[in-house]
């Protein structure tokens, strides 16, 4: 029987798991961003310091949040996000990873480079000097 090895760098494991509650007016004081409606998933915004009532864990800006309450949110609208967050109950667990590297995209390439073939150069170049 073979086994599945993951490389240690692999995202699955830096998924962080955090549990927060909701202040007196029901807010979770975390602000988030993205969502499907921006071609992004659901991030964690603007944290309010202080009022940010942690239980388990922590969280931290520019993390991708993958899941509230074991219910996955990855690929949903933000307004979807945040209405299950305000519809949960007590505490609230969330699973967030750190965002990789940012890579330049195909366009912005484009808009660096002039001709089409040196446009393939620097998408050569630049997949060959990330390894």
């Amino acid at each position: 029987m073979s086994k599945v090895v993951q490389k240690k760098n692999h995202w699955t494991t830096k998924v962080n798991e955090c549990t927060l509650s909701k202040d007196a007016r029901g807010e979770l004081n975390v602000q988030l961003l993205g969502g499907a409606e921006n071609g992004e998933f659901a991030y964690i915004g603007h944290l309010n310091g202080n009022a940010v009532q942690y239980r388990h864990g922590k969280v931290s800006e520019g993390e991708l949040l993958l899941e509230v309450e074991t219910l996955s949110v990855s690929g949903l609208p933000l307004y979807d996000v945040l209405t299950v967050i305000k519809n949960c109950k007590g505490h609230i667990r969330l699973k967030t990873v750190r965002q990789g590297k940012k890579r330049l995209c195909l366009i912005t390439w484009f808009e660096l480079c002039c001709s089409p073939s040196s446009v393939c150069f620097c998408l050569f170049h630049q997949m060959t000097s990330d390894n």
